[in-house]
C-alpha cells in the first residue's frame, strides 16, 4: 500500500502537536526528580503510553540527557531520540544496539513513521515491514483515530491519502536548517517588496503625467473653441467706405428682404433718389 504525498505539515497538525505535548507533562515532571534505572523506566512507560505521540521535551530534561554519558543506559537516550523524530527503518537499522520494543511501542513507532513518509510517496507495507494489507490497514485506521494522520483510505486502490499529519520533533541541526532558510525568505520577500514598490511609484508617476497633460490638452481645447466663437460671431459684418453698408445674412434674417424700409431704399439708389417709376412723376427738363 502507498501513501500520498503532502508538502507539509498543517496548522491543524502543529495544534494537534501541542495537544500530544500537553499529554507528555505528567512524565515531564516525573522526569524531574527521576535518575538512572528511574528515568529508563520513565522513558519505557512513555514510549508505551497510548496517547503520547511527541517526545522532544522529554528529550531535553537534564536528567534524561544525563543518560547519553552512562554506558548502560545510552540505549533507551537513542531509542527516545528515534521516537521523537527517526522512523520505523532507523530503529530497523539499528536494532542490535537498541533495546527491544514491544507491540504496542512497534505500533507507535510505524504510526510515526507514517507521518514522515507522507511527505513522499513510499510503499508503506515494505517500508514498515508489516507482514499483511490488512494489519497495515489496521495501524493507519488507529494512527486516524488518535488525530496522527488526517487520511482517507483507499481500501480497493490500496491507497492511503494523507491531507494532514501532527508535527514530529525536529532532528538535531534541522532548526538551524529551516532558520536558514526562513532567513532566505525574508531576503527574498524584501526584494519583492522593494521592487513593488519601485513599481507602484513608477506606476503612480506615470499616472501624475497623463493627468497633467490630459488637463493641459482640455485647456488648449476649451482656449481653442473660445478664439474660434469670437472670430465666427465677428466675420459677418462688413463695413463700407460712405455709402449705405449691408449686412451679410445667415438664412434666418431673409425676411429683411421684404420690409418696406428695404425695398424703398432699393429704389432710391435705382432711380437716383427720384420717385418711384410707379406712379412716379419725371423731372421736366431745363
Amino acid at each position: 500500500m502507498a501513501s500520498s504525498a503532502v508538502p507539509e505539515t498543517s496548522a491543524s497538525g502543529e495544534s494537534l502537536k501541542s495537544l500530544f505535548g500537553q499529554r507528555l507533562e505528567p512524565f515531564l515532571a516525573l522526569s524531574k526528580s527521576a535518575k538512572g534505572a528511574g528515568c529508563v523506566q520513565l522513558i519505557k512507560d512513555a514510549l508505551a503510553a497510548p496517547s503520547v505521540m511527541v517526545f522532544g521535551e522529554l528529550l531535553d530534561m537534564p536528567n534524561v540527557i544525563e543518560l547519553k554519558s552512562n554506558p548502560e543506559h545510552a540505549r533507551y537516550h537513542r531509542l527516545l531520540e528515534i521516537f521523537s523524530y527517526g522512523t520505523y527503518q532507523d530503529y530497523q537499522q539499528n536494532k542490535d544496539t537498541l533495546p527491544e520494543i514491544t507491540e504496542v511501542q512497534r505500533a507507535k513507532l510505524q504510526q510515526l513513521s507514517i507521518v514522515t513518509l507522507s511527505e513522499r510517496v513510499r510503499d508503506l507495507l515494505e517500508y514498515l515491514e508489516i507482514a499483511n494489507v490488512r494489519q497495515l490497514e489496521d495501524l493507519i485506521m488507529d494512527a486516524i483515530y488518535q488525530n496522527v494522520i488526517n487520511a482517507n483510505l483507499d481500501q480497493k486502490l490500496k491507497l492511503v491519502e494523507v491531507h494532514s499529519a501532527m508535527g514530529r520533533d525536529l532532528r538535531p541541526g534541522q532548526a538551524q536548517i529551516m532558520l536558514k532558510v526562513l532567513e532566505e525568505w525574508t531576503k527574498t520577500s524584501g526584494a519583492l517588496l522593494q521592487a513593488l514598490s519601485a513599481k507602484m511609484k513608477q506606476v503612480q508617476e506615470n499616472y501624475e503625467k497623463e493627468r497633467q497633460a490630459k488637463e493641459a490638452f482640455e485647456r488648449e481645447l476649451e482656449r481653442i473653441k473660445r478664439d474660434h466663437a469670437s472670430q465666427g460671431s465677428g466675420k459677418h459684418r462688413k463695413h463700407g467706405g460712405g455709402g449705405p453698408h449691408m449686412m451679410d445674412y445667415e438664412m434666418g434674417d431673409q425676411h429683411m428682404f421684404q420690409s418696406p424700409e428695404f425695398m424703398g431704399e432699393i429704389e432710391r439708389m435705382t432711380y437716383g433718389g427720384g420717385g418711384s417709376k410707379r406712379g412716379g412723376k419725371r423731372a421736366p427738363r431745363g
